[in-house]
Order: C-alpha cells, then structure tokens, then sequence
C-alpha cells in the first residue's frame, strides 16, 4: 500500500489487475477511478478547517463520541487536534518541518487513526495484481451507481471488491476492500472538488464509526493558530536518516486448518530497538488481538537514527495467524 499525502490530506490506497480480464473493461474502470480522483482531488486548495465529528459504535461500551480537526494555512502550516475519551492531542506543524505536540498518550487510539486515514476522502487506484471482472450499474444509497467489481489476489489470499461511483458529479460513494467498507454520501462542494458530509466506516461486517465533516474556507489565518501549545515537545523531520530494521519479528503458530487471518497493531519502535505503547489497528477476533500484543512484545529492530542519533518512530506491524 501506498500513501500521497497532500495540504488537503487524501490518502491514496494503491490496492492489487492480473492478466486475465477483458482489456476494454480494465480500461473503463481506470477511467471512472481517474474521474473520481479528479472530482475529489481540487488542484488549488485555499486556507482551510476541516472539522471530523465521530462516533463510535462500540456494542461493549455503548457509542463514544470524539472530533478530529485541521486548519492548514497554506505555505506556512498545519494545527491538528483531536479528542475521544480520555486522549487528547495537539500537532502543529510549521515551516522547516518542525512539529510541536502535546499528547495526553504516546500513540494514538486506533478510531483516531482510521479517522485520519478516511477523511476527507480515501481514494483508491487499481495495481498489476488487481483481476477486474465487470463494471455494473446497481442502486447504492438510494441512486443508481456505476460499480467496479473486483478481485485484490495477495499470495493465497482472495478479497472480494467493489467500488461504486455518483454518476452525477463522479465521486466515489462506496469502497469494498478487503475487510472495510467505506460509505460516502451527502456531498458538498469545496474549492472544486466534491467531499461526504457523512462517512459510515465498517469493519469485517461491523458499522464501527459514523463521522459527519465540515469543511470551511478561511479568508484569514486565526490569530495564534500555528504557535506552540503549552508544554509542547518540539522536533524536527530528519535531514539524514536510517529507518528502522527488523531483526526479530517472530509470527504466531499456526492453528489446525482454521481460516487465516492478519492483525495489525501499531507502536512505537524506540531506542532501544522494542515495541512500546503498541494498540490494535485492525482484527476480526478479539483474541487474536490480545495474542499479537503479547507477541509484538518479542520484535527486535535496529532503532531509527535520525542524523546520527537513535530515535523513536510510529509503525504499523501485521501478524499472519494462519489456520486459526
């Protein structure tokens, strides 16, 4: 997977076309990606706030509500923060790539980060793996909606996909990969591109959030808004770096003929090379989350070194349960 960050963030999913699928049709989906991508990807992005209102659907604690929100002066910066329970966080990022932060947690909670990750938008592209298999036209959301249906193929594994698109201004209403389904729906316009007010995000059949999200042109910077905040820690993106290297990353053992399953939990990898702070991004079971934090535990890495210094970075790791 591949990310494109830009000053109106919009993550670039780069899911998996083989060979054998009709050209003609691999052309035609390529094109309605390429509309929406256009429709949702404005080339001249004015100072902005962006303001995500989120709730959890958690059938545990019952649903929780948090925000996440952005201002970017353009050329100049960005402030971001965000709130759910009991974590708060403040980023201000500043020309020469400085950053000050004040965070209530070392990591993030993982709604905060599929927040981040979905809004304002999340577009995909198609790759040489991916097996097209038609373009159809389907009610979705109460319209009729042109849809791609696809297979992503990864090694062994099968996922079953689609995407589906407003025929009225191209943008796309409906992402099926793997695991998540993303709804897009109520539309606005902004700057030239259209973005959702409303995004349901689901998770291996669950609904597990519900966002609505304003988006409002800002005439003049608000005053303050890239100073530091109180009792920030401040650092700075590396001139000269060294990523991090695996050493020892040791996966679970394997079940007795059960499905297979990935697990992703995120942490940061320290200087002393161990995992700290790691959560769960993405699982179908709830036991096998708790079992992968406890492994996450045993990987070794060689630390960041940031301009000859060691230092602490924020990953993703996946952990293959196979048979389980």
């Amino acid at each position: 997977m591949k990310m494109l960050l830009r000053s109106l963030p919009v993550v670039l999913l780069f899911v998996t076309t083989a060979s054998a699928q009709d050209p003609e049709v691999r052309r035609q989906a390529i094109e309605l990606l390429e509309r929406a991508n256009a429709a949702s990807l404005p080339a001249n992005v004015p100072n902005l706030e962006r303001v995500d209102t989120f709730r959890v659907l958690d059938a545990g604690s019952g649903p929780r509500e948090g925000t996440f929100s952005r201002v970017v002066v353009q050329g100049t910066g960005r402030r971001e923060e965000a709130s759910f329970g009991d974590y708060h966080s403040i980023d201000v990022w500043t020309q020469g790539g400085n950053l000050a932060t004040v965070s209530s947690h070392k990591v993030a909670p993982p709604e905060i980060k599929t927040v981040v990750n979905i809004t304002p938008i999340r577009l995909v592209s198609f790759d040489s793996e991916d097996v097209i298999h038609r373009i159809v036209t389907k009610a979705v959301g109460g319209k009729n909606a042109r849809c791609i249906e696809f297979d992503t193929i990864e090694g062994q594994k099968i996922d079953n996909n689609e995407l589906c698109f407003d025929p009225t201004n191209n943008s796309l209403i409906l992402e099926k990969t793997g695991n998540e389904l993303i709804e897009n729906s109520d539309f606005f316009s902004f700057s030239g591109g259209f973005f959702p007010s409303r995004i349901i995000y689901s998770f291996a059949g669950l609904r597990k959030l519900e966002i609505s999200q304003t988006m409002t042109e800002l005439t003049e910077a608000p005053e303050n808004v890239l100073i530091a905040p109180p009792g920030a820690m401040t650092t700075h993106f590396c001139r000269t770096w060294r990523r991090a290297i695996g050493i020892s990353m040791p996966q679970p053992n394997a079940g007795n003929g059960g499905r297979d399953y990935d697990v992703v939990v995120r942490g940061l990898i320290e200087s002393d090379g161990q995992v700290h702070d790691a959560v769960v991004q993405e699982a179908e079971l709830a036991d096998l989350g708790a079992e992968a934090l406890q492994l996450i535990k045993q990987w070794r890495f060689t630390p960041l070194v940031c301009e000859g210094e060691p230092g602490q970075i924020e990953a993703d790791f996946v952990l293959h349960f196979h048979g389980r």
